[in-house]
Order: C-alpha cells, then structure tokens, then sequence
C-alpha cells in the first residue's frame, strides 16, 4: 500500500475520530467505540488520479473515504477500464480484504482530492485482539456495507440478463 503516492495526515485520534463518527461505519458507534477504533487508522490524503488500491493486488486493508470522490474501475471482457462504481465521502471500500485473502477484484483511482482513514489488515486483526467487543461493533457496519454492496451488483447483474 505504501508504494502509492499517499501523503500521510498527522491527525491526531481526536480528529480521526471526528472524521470516522461521520462515515457509515462509523455513525452507530458510540464514544469510546469509535475512538478505540480510530486509533487503529491512519489518515491519508491523495489527489486525483491516486490509485487507492489495484485490481490482482494482494494487500488487505480497508479505506474509508472522509472527503472527495473515487472510481471503482474493473476491466472488461474486451480489456476496457469501465468505472463501475464511484465511493464518496463516508463510504468505505476494500472492506472485504479484510475478511478474505483474495486478490483485490478491482481498482479503486482517485477522481478528487480524497482524504480517507484506512485501516490494514494488521491493525485490524490487533483491534480484536486488544477489544473484541469494540471489534465485534465494527464487523456488523463492515458486513452490512458488503451485503448492501454485493445485493446490488446483483441487481445490475439482473438487468444485465434480460437483455
């Protein structure tokens, strides 16, 4: 992850925390929850054209966007980079390598400024070992995201069909 071309924020777990109570994973959290949580993060900024994250690569973190906007892009049957998807303020992306060891299915640019917590796959795994109850608050926003993200690929997926 760090070979992209982040600057890294020197926010302290005060502001971090501000910027996580405002995202979706974030927003059901109470207090202490939230800024045990925050503390795993670091914050980063990119600018347009950043590449968040590669299709095929192997790391596992998960990045949630606190300002700006990013493409979701995968590539076509015919090697075409279709934006697929655009995540903004308060949404997360990449949760699933978190939970999975597969390669990232996608890439993830950029098309704003963006300024995002991102918490790795390390910092995650210690979170739960240090407060699986804080832990285990944070699994059931990460889950509804994927559902909700998985439910409507399928129904572009649907459309898609009866054509």
């Amino acid at each position: 992850m760090l070979e992209y071309n982040w600057k890294k924020m020197g926010f302290s777990n005060a502001e971090k925390t501000e910027r996580f109570i405002a995202t979706q994973i974030g927003k059901d959290l109470d207090m202490p929850a939230a800024e045990f949580i925050a503390s795993y993060t670091e914050a980063y900024s990119l600018q347009p054209g950043d590449i968040i994250c590669q299709k095929g690569d192997d790391s596992s973190y998960l990045c949630i966007i606190t300002r700006g906007r990013a493409n979701i892009i995968k590539t076509d049957s015919e090697g075409i980079e279709k934006t697929v998807a655009t995540v903004g303020p308060g949404q997360p992306l990449g949760e699933l390598s978190l939970f999975d060891t597969q390669p990232r299915s996608a890439s993830a640019v950029a098309s704003t400024t963006v300024e995002m917590l991102v918490l790795e796959q390390f910092s995650f795994e210690l979170l739960c070992e240090n407060n699986t109850r804080i832990w285990a608050k944070l699994i059931k926003p990460l889950i509804n995201s994927m559902t909700k993200s998985s439910r409507q690929t399928s129904g572009l997926l649907a459309e898609y069909l009866e054509y």
